[in-house]
């Protein structure tokens, strides 16, 4: 039974559609949500890093907070961090003893944007967060979600 769930977000469109399915999911299982935003490494000050974790949590719950309460949905948690973002994942996960993370693939061109071509569409953040989670990892591929596949 799904009783806690980790929502990994970047703030793009498709994490946007991935999160109608992710909410629809805890709704039905009555499960709490933490939405994570992972920042990577900042290297700024204490007082600038808090300015932009505060920042991000503001966009973050802009972007989703909306959509939970039309559905009537208020068991979440919302964390924005800096640091490594696959560390960060998977100790979010650990701790508060999650059953399962969502996520979806890189939306970006390795290639196009420099990033190693063996990682593949997945991205380094979610092929290392398969590898080190402490659960079971759901990846939504674009083709899950309306109107992103090509037929």
């Amino acid at each position: 039974m799904v009783k806690k769930v980790l929502f990994c977000t970047d703030l793009t469109d498709y994490c946007g559609h991935v999160f109608n399915y992710v909410l629809d999911t805890v709704k039905e299982f009555d499960a709490r949500l933490w939405i994570y935003y992972g920042l990577g490494r900042l290297h700024l000050s204490e007082e600038e890093t808090a300015n932009e974790i505060k920042n991000v949590g503001t966009r973050v719950t802009e972007a989703y907070v909306d959509k939970m309460k039309r559905k009537g949905f208020d068991k979440y948690v919302i964390n924005v961090s800096d640091g490594d973002i696959v560390s960060e994942i998977t100790k979010l996960a650990r701790n508060a003893k999650v059953d399962i993370i969502f996520m979806g693939p890189s939306t970006k061109e390795p290639v196009a944007v420099g990033e190693d071509v063996r990682v593949a569409p997945l991205g380094r953040i979610v092929s290392e967060t398969v590898i080190w989670a402490p659960c079971p990892v759901m990846i939504f591929p674009p083709a899950m979600l309306p109107g992103l596949t090509r037929r």
